[in-house]
C-alpha cells in the first residue's frame, strides 16, 4: 500500500484504547496508520470537564498528523442501563420510552442526548437500538430494546434517530438484522435466530426498514447466525448475503455500515479479530471497530495491508468504503466546529435533568394497585443489581433505591439481601416488624435467590410491594397477587419516580412495551 492507500485505510478503523488520557499508543495509530475514528468507554470518562479534554487531545494529534477530517469519536450513549458518560443529564433508556407509548419522547431524548455528547467533544452516537425484544430470555438487549413490537420499536427508533441528527451528531442503528430473539450473548459466543426469511421480514427487519426510510446514516451488525439467509454457520458480520444483498442490495441502504466490536467472542473466538476484519471488509462493512486491545488492533492493520496487497480487495472496494465515510464525515464533522470549554455549561443542567424527569415519571409501569403510607415505617430489601451483558458498564456502587427512600419516606430501613438463604433468618425476623414491605429485583431469571426471597416473606404472611428496577419480565417470576412496579433500569430519576407513584404523589401512566405473562400482560 502506498501512502494515499494507508490514510484511506485508517479511516475505515475505529479503535478503542484504556486510560483517561490519550495514550502514546493511541496517538501513534493516528498519526502512523491514520485511524480516523475512536470508540470511547467508560475506562475513559470521569467528567465532563476531563472528557472534554481528552477528546480535544485526541483530535489535536489527528489535526497534527494532516487529517483532512476531525477524527469521528463515538460511545454507547443509549441512556438507561447502557451509558458511558458521568457527570452528564440522566436519560431514560429504550424500554422505559417505550413504556410511555409516546414517540416524541424519544425525540428530545436523541436531541438532549446529542446537546451532551457534542458538548464534550463526541460526535458519534453508537445508538438507538433497533432490535425488537420479543424474547423475555435474551441475556443482551432486554431493556435495550423500545419493545417487541416491531412497528413501534421502528417509530421510536426513528425519532431517537432524528432527534439526534438534528443536533450534529451522528446516530447509528444497532444490531442489523436484529438481536432480540437471542438466548446467548454475541459477546461471549454466536447466537443463532433460526426463524425463516418471511418471520425476519415481519420482525427483525421492520425497525431497520423505517429508519432506512427515514435517512438512516449509520448502521451497525450483529454478530449472529441468520440460517435463513447464510447456509454457512457465520455471523452476519463477515456474511456478504446479508451485510450486501440484503441490507444494500434488498433494503436499499447506501450508508456507513459497520461492525459491532471484533473482539467479541462470536468473531474473536473463530475466525479471529485480524481476519475477523478483512472478512467483514469482504462482505460488505465500511468501518472495523476492535475496542479494546492494541495487541489486536495492530494484527487487525496488518491483516488488512496484507488482504489488499493479495488482492482480496482492491482500489475500487476501498474507494467504495473510504467515499461513504468521507461524506458522513463532511456532513457531521469540521475542523471550526470543534467544541469549546464554555459549551458544557449546560451538560447535566438542572434544566435539562427536569425535563428528563418528566419523561422518568410518564413511564413508570405499575400492575396492581396497592399504595404505601409516607407516614409510616417502610422496610426494604434489596439485592446486586444484576449486570445482564457487558454491554452495562457502569460505575455505579450503591442501590439506587436505598438513598432514593430513605428521601421520601419519613422512617425506612433498607437492607440487602444474598443467594445465602442461611442468613434470611434475620431478614425475616425484621419484616415481621413492618406491614409496609418492598423488595427490589433485578433480573430474576439471572439470579433466583430474589424469587426464593419473596416465596420466604410470604410464606410469613406478608406481601411485599415488588419494585423490578431493572427486567420488567421479573414479572413472570412473582405471584401476581402482589402489586409489581416496573423502573426499567436501575437509575435515581427512574426509581424516585416510582416511589413518588407509591407514596401517592405521582402518577403510573406507563403501560408494558412486552408481554411478561401468559394472559398478555
Amino acid at each position: 500500500m502506498d501512502e494515499e492507500q494507508k490514510r484511506m485505510l485508517g479511516q475505515l478503523l475505529v479503535f478503542g484504547f484504556h486510560g483517561t488520557t490519550a495514550t502514546p499508543e493511541i496517538k501513534a495509530m493516528i498519526r502512523n496508520h491514520y485511524v480516523g475514528n475512536i470508540i470511547l468507554f467508560s475506562r475513559n470518562i470521569e467528567t465532563p470537564e476531563q472528557l472534554l479534554t481528552l477528546t480535544s487531545d485526541l483530535q489535536k494529534a489527528a489535526k497534527e498528523a494532516g487529517h483532512e477530517r476531525p477524527l469521528a469519536i463515538c460511545v454507547d450513549q443509549e441512556n438507561g442501563t447502557v451509558r458511558r458518560l458521568s457527570g452528564v443529564t440522566a436519560l431514560p433508556g429504550a424500554m422505559l420510552l417505550g413504556a410511555t407509548h409516546k414517540r416524541r419522547y424519544a425525540s428530545i431524548v436523541g436531541q438532549l442526548t446529542a446537546k451532551e455528547l457534542r458538548a464534550v467533544g463526541v460526535n458519534w452516537n453508537l445508538a438507538p437500538v433497533a432490535d425488537v425484544n420479543n424474547n423475555p430470555n435474551n441475556p443482551v438487549i432486554g431493556v435495550r430494546s423500545f419493545g417487541e413490537d416491531p412497528s413501534k420499536v421502528g417509530d421510536f427508533a426513528k425519532e431517537m434517530m432524528t432527534g439526534m441528527q438534528a443536533e450534529g451528531v451522528i446516530a447509528t442503528l444497532k444490531h442489523f438484522p436484529g438481536h432480540g430473539d437471542t438466548v446467548v450473548d454475541s459477546h461471549h459466543a454466536m447466537p443463532t435466530i433460526p426463524h425463516g426469511l418471511k418471520r425476519l421480514q415481519q420482525v427483525e427487519l421492520v425497525p431497520f426498514k423505517a429508519c432506512i426510510e427515514a435517512g438512516a446514516e449509520a448502521i451497525m451488525s450483529a454478530h449472529i447466525h441468520f440460517p435463513a439467509l447464510e447456509t454457512e454457520p457465520v455471523p452476519a458480520t463477515i456474511s456478504y448475503k446479508v451485510m450486501t444483498e440484503l441490507l444494500r442490495h434488498e433494503l436499499g441502504y447506501s450508508g456507513v455500515l459497520m461492525t459491532d466490536c471484533l473482539e467479541m467472542e462470536a468473531i474473536a473466538g473463530s475466525i479471529g479479530t485480524a481476519q475477523g476484519a478483512v472478512a467483514a471488509l469482504l462482505a460488505g462493512a465500511d468501518m472495523l471497530v476492535v475496542s479494546h486491545c492494541e495487541s489486536r488492533q495492530r494484527p487487525t492493520v496488518a491483516a488488512l495491508e496484507a488482504a489488499f496487497a493479495e488482492g482480496r480487495f482492491d482500489q475500487k472496494r476501498l474507494d467504495m468504503s473510504f467515499q461513504r465515510i468521507d461524506a458522513l464525515k463532511a456532513k457531521y464533522l469540521s475542523w471550526d466546529r470543534l467544541p469549546r470549554r464554555e459549551d458544557l455549561k449546560n451538560v447535566g443542567s438542572t434544566f435539562r435533568q427536569s425535563e428528563a424527569n418528566t419523561i422518568y415519571a410518564d413511564g413508570v409501569t405499575a400492575i396492581g394497585e396497592r399504595k404505601l403510607s409516607p407516614h409510616q415505617p417502610v422496610l426494604l430489601f434489596y439485592g446486586n443489581v444484576q449486570h445482564r451483558t457487558p454491554a452495562e458498564e457502569r460505575q455505579d456502587e450503591d442501590h439506587p433505591l436505598v438513598e432514593a427512600l430513605y428521601k421520601q419516606a419519613a422512617v425506612a430501613k433498607a437492607i440487602a439481601f444474598d443467594d445465602e438463604s442461611q442468613k434470611w433468618e434475620r431478614c425475616l425476623a425484621e419484616a415481621d416488624l413492618y406491614e409496609q414491605i418492598i423488595v427490589a429485583t433485578s433480573n430474576i431469571a439471572q439470579a433466583p435467590y430474589q424469587q426464593r426471597f419473596i416465596h420466604a416473606l410470604m410464606a410469613k404472611g406478608h406481601k411485599p410491594i415488588i419494585v423490578a428496577t431493572q427486567n420488567p419480565y421479573d414479572y413472570r417470576f412473582v405471584s401476581n397477587s402482589l402489586t409489581f412496579v416496573a423502573t426499567y433500569e436501575p437509575t435515581e430519576p427512574a426509581v424516585v419516580a416510582a416511589l413518588a407513584y407509591l407514596f401517592g404523589r405521582g402518577e403510573a401512566n406507563g403501560r408494558l412495551p412486552v408481554s411478561v405473562s401468559d394472559d398478555g400482560r
